[in-house]
C-alpha cells in the first residue's frame, strides 16, 4: 500500500552576524513552505552561455588525509573544499557547492525571492569569524538564478544558481565539485555521501557550527514513490535515511556526491525530507545533477 507523507524543505532560519556567529540563536526550519514574503525582485533573464569551461581535471577532490567518516560525524576540516555555506537576507541558511570560479549551486526553495546571499567559501567551522578561520573566504552576492520550472507545490525542479560577483582564486581549501553530465546513470543501490550543516538530530536546537558527513545508499524512484508519491519524478533522486541517517534541516541546497577513485562527483542537491522527521527512516529526496547538466551548462558555461 502507497504511504503518503508530507515533504519539507531542508532549511533552517539563521541571524547572520559579521561577527562570530551564535548557532544557538540559529533556528532550524521544518514546516513546509513558510518563505517571506515577496520582495517583487525583478526576473533575471540569464545569458545562454557555450560550454567552455572546464574543470574536470581537479575537480571534486577531497582534501584529506584520513579515509572518509561514516556514520554522520564531523567532516575532516576542509576535506570537502567545494562546500558553500549560504547565509541568505539575514535570515535563513542553505548550503551549496561550488562548481566553478564564479558559480554555485543550490535549492530553489533556498534562492526564491532572496535579496542576498552572503557566501562562506573554505569554511569549516561556521560559527568563527574570518579571524578565526583564515582559510575562509566571505562574499555577498545579490545575483540567483532559479530554475524556470521551479514548482513549490510538486518540489519540482529544486535547483538554482548563485552567481559569484568577482571570479574566485581557487586555494587547497576552496575548489570546484565535478558534476553529473546527462549520461550518469542512476545509482540505485549505490553508497552516496552528504554533507552539510544542518541538523544532526531532531533533539538538535540548530544547524551544527561544523561540517558534518554521511555515506548513504541510494534507492529507486519506485522504492521512494511508495512514500511520496507523484512527488517524485526523474528529476529527483533519493536516499535511504534507515537509522536516522541522512540530511536534514538546514542542509537544503547542499551536495549528494558519488566517490569514485577518490573524486566526488555531484549527483544530488538537498531537497526535501518527510515533515514527520529527519530520524523517522523515510526517504530523502536530491534535485538529481544529471537531469539538470545541460541548464547549469547553458547558465554557467561549464562542461559536464
Amino acid at each position: 500500500m502507497n504511504v503518503s507523507a508530507a515533504v519539507v524543505l531542508l532549511v533552517a532560519i539563521v541571524f547572520a552576524q559579521a561577527a562570530a556567529r551564535d548557532l544557538a540563536r540559529y533556528k532550524p526550519r521544518g514546516v513546509l513552505f513558510p518563505r517571506p514574503p515577496s520582495r517583487n525582485k525583478k526576473p533575471i533573464f540569464p545569458v545562454k552561455h557555450t560550454a567552455t569551461i572546464n574543470t574536470r581535471g581537479f575537480c571534486g577532490r577531497e582534501n584529506s588525509t584520513n579515509s572518509r567518516i561514516v556514520g554522520g560525524t564531523e567532516a575532516e576540516p576542509h576535506s570537502l573544499p567545494w562546500q558553500v555555506a549560504l547565509f541568505v537576507d539575514d535570515r535563513f541558511f542553505c548550503g551549496g557547492s561550488l562548481i566553478s570560479n564564479e558559480w554555485i549551486l543550490t535549492a530553489a526553495h533556498c534562492a526564491e525571492d532572496a535579496g542576498f546571499f552572503d557566501i562562506l567559501l573554505g569554511s569549516h567551522n561556521v560559527r568563527l569569524n574570518a579571524t578565526e578561520e583564515p582559510s575562509r573566504f566571505e562574499i555577498r552576492s545579490n545575483v540567483s538564478i532559479v530554475h524556470p520550472g521551479w514548482s513549490s507545490f510538486r518540489f519540482m525542479n529544486d535547483i538554482a544558481l548563485v552567481k559569484i560577483p568577482q571570479p574566485i582564486k581557487f586555494t587547497p581549501e576552496i575548489q570546484p565539485v565535478c558534476l553529473a553530465p546527462p549520461s550518469e546513470p542512476d545509482h540505485v543501490d549505490d553508497i552516496l555521501h552528504v554533507s552539510g550543516w544542518g541538523r544532526h538530530s531532531e533533539l538538535t536546537p540548530g544547524i551544527s557550527q561544523v561540517l558534518r558527513e554521511i555515506d548513504v545508499p541510494c534507492i529507486s524512484n519506485e522504492e521512494c514513490a511508495l512514500t511520496y508519491g507523484e512527488t517524485i519524478t526523474d528529476g529527483i533522486i533519493c536516499i535511504s535515511t534507515a537509522g536516522g541517517r541522512g540530511s536534514c534541516n538546514g542542509d537544503s541546497g547542499g551536495p549528494l556526491t558519488f566517490v569514485n577513485d577518490g573524486v566526488h562527483n555531484q549527483v544530488g542537491v538537498v531537497s526535501f525530507g518527510s515533515s514527520m522527521g529527519c530520524d523517522k527512516n523515510l526517504p530523502a529526496g536530491f534535485s538529481r545533477v544529471s537531469f539538470y547538466a545541460e541548464w547549469i551548462s547553458s547558465i554557467t558555461g561549464l562542461i559536464i
